[in-house]
This record gives C-alpha cells, sequence and structure tokens, in this order.
C-alpha cells in the first residue's frame, strides 16, 4: 500500500501542500526565520523533501533561491520549476556541498525518517555558519502512553504517514540539540493539524482502510494523542 500523502483521496483534500497548515504555514515559518535568524530574500533555501514542489514555488514567489530535494523524482517537476533546481536523493545523505546553502526548510519530513538525526546533522553540514533550519513536524502530546517509549509507532520498513514517526517536543528539541543546533522559537500549530484531518473525515479519507482512517482519526482525537509544531534553529556563527 502506498504511503498516505501518495494516496489520491489525500491530495485531492490537502492539495498541493501535502500537511497541516498548507502555504500559509510556510510563510509564517518565513517570517519568524527573517525575524529572529536573519534570513534575507535572495537567500538559497533547501527544500527538504519537496514533493511536487508547492514550497519552492512559494519560496521563489517570496523572493528566495529555492533548492529541492526528494527521495523520489517527481512528474511535476519540469512543469511546475522551470529553471529551477530539484534534486533526487536521500534526506539523510545529502549531495551538497559544506556550509552551502543558507537556510533549509524541513516540513513533516524528519517523522518520516528512521534516523531523523543524521538527517539534521546532513542539514547542519550544508548550511553556511548562522544559516537557518525551519522545521514543521507532528509531536506526541501524551508520549509513552502507546509503550513506545515516545514514539508514536514501532519502526518499518516503510512508513505510511507522518504519525508513525512522531516523537515528543522534549525530543525534537533534544535531537535538534545532538545535531548541533541552537533552538530560537517553538510554536504550537495543532490547531492546523485537527483541521486538516477533520477535512480527510468530512471527505471520507479517514473511512477508507489502512493508514489514511488511522491517521486522521489520530489526529482528531480531541487534541489529545498529537499536535503539530513549529521550530526555528540556527547553525552556530563562527
Amino acid at each position: 500500500m502506498s504511503p498516505l500523502w501518495e494516496q489520491r483521496d489525500f491530495q485531492r483534500v490537502a492539495g498541493d501542500f501535502w500537511r497541516p497548515g498548507g502555504p500559509g504555514l510556510t510563510r509564517r515559518c518565513l517570517a519568524l526565520c527573517a525575524e529572529r535568524c536573519g534570513l534575507k530574500r535572495g537567500s538559497l533555501v533547501l527544500d527538504l523533501g519537496c514533493g511536487r514542489g508547492a514550497s519552492l514555488e512559494l519560496l521563489t514567489r517570496e523572493g528566495y533561491r529555492a533548492l529541492g530535494l526528494d527521495r523520489n523524482a517527481h512528474a511535476a517537476w519540469p512543469k511546475r520549476m522551470p529553471g529551477r533546481n530539484a534534486l533526487q536523493a536521500d534526506a539523510s545523505c545529502l549531495p551538497l556541498a559544506d556550509s552551502s546553502v543558507d537556510a533549509v526548510l524541513c516540513e513533516c519530513v524528519l517523522s518520516l525518517l528512521h534516523d531523523p538525526c543524521a538527517a539534521l546533522r546532513g542539514c547542519r553540514r550544508v548550511l553556511r555558519p548562522g544559516g537557518a533550519l525551519l522545521v514543521s513536524d507532528l509531536f506526541l502530546r501524551a508520549p509513552g502512553g502507546n509503550g513506545s517509549s515516545g514514539r508514536a509507532g514501532r519502526c518499518s520498513e516503510a512508513r505510511f504517514s507522518c504519525a508513525d514517526g512522531a516523537r515528543a517536543r522534549e525530543e525534537w528539541e533534544r535531537l535538534l540539540a545532538r545535531a548541533g543546533f541552537f533552538l530560537h522559537y517553538f510554536e504550537d500549530h495543532s490547531r492546523a493539524l485537527a483541521e486538516l484531518a477533520a477535512r480527510l473525515i468530512w471527505y471520507d479519507v479517514a473511512d477508507a482502510p489502512g493508514p489514511e482512517r488511522r491517521a486522521a482519526h489520530c489526529a482528531c482525537k480531541g487534541g489529545r494523542a498529537l499536535g503539530y509544531g513549529l521550530w526555528i534553529a540556527q547553525k552556530e556563527p563562527q
């Protein structure tokens, strides 16, 4: 069975932005990064896990130079991103030079990785000194309640939704620190997760068998199980 974000019904409901908050939350990330880390228009921003390229288009419209990277190549890239760069590569092994980008945008990606700390270390390596990391992802509101030591689900060969790899907010922040990042700011955007889950249920995606049902209902349990957060972190200046 294909992952949640590749399901046609999920894409029909979520649109081009396959995560809570959509383009509004991406713009919020960029605004906070400009305010707290000095990110300027014209900076080179790597979109880690760029999917079809919706955030790359947004970055370009907002005046940034955009570089995308995704494990899977997408047919939409040539049409939607003429003259823009998108690479097929693994987030845990970035094919970029040290200190080559000004910021990394990481939206609902870390929770899909079996070793997010390795990906975070890679992000730190490719960021210039003082470069910014913009993360939005699921976090567990009640870690440990499912017998998984703060994880939403067991590691398997493939994860079908971000819910499979959600961690407690404190654990995400420990991973950021372990990878060498200084955390500037956190914002709770769990309402955006609840709104997306409600749309999935309204349009009967949650009634389908498999991961769609589990992810949608898990997100809608009164905000008790999962939340959605935004983190702004920075590589230390030299």
